[in-house]
């Protein structure tokens, strides 16, 4: 981290760094990768071809795992899609901030 920055540099990279969470990025494609991952596990246990690694293998114990994961999955994305709402909404105002400029030059820029 730079601390020798002056505030309106680091307003603006601030700034700059949340435009770029807005753009296509792995938050916005994660939604889409956890509901076909939740599709591709779904199919697999409807064909019978997972089970569990584990000492309890009974298709009780998969159909139970099988539902924590959609469920958590599903979970996910509802998050996912309200940090997005978040940070689309945080976006517009924070573009239009900046930091003061050094020495009183903020009043000198108004008066022009």
């Amino acid at each position: 981290m730079d601390l020798d920055r002056t505030p309106p540099a680091i307003a603006n990279a601030a700034a700059e760094e949340l435009r770029a969470l807005n753009h296509p990025t792995l938050i916005e494609r994660m939604p889409q990768a956890l509901q076909q991952a939740e599709a591709g596990l779904e199919t697999l246990y409807d064909r019978n071809e997972i089970r569990l690694a584990a000492a309890d293998s009974s298709q009780k114990a998969l159909a139970e795992a099988v539902s924590t994961v959609t469920v958590s999955l599903e979970y996910a994305r509802n998050g996912l899609a309200s940090v997005l709402r978040d940070l689309k909404s945080a976006a517009g105002p924070l573009s239009n901030m900046g930091g003061h400029w050094p020495d009183g030059e903020d009043e000198a820029a108004d008066e022009a």
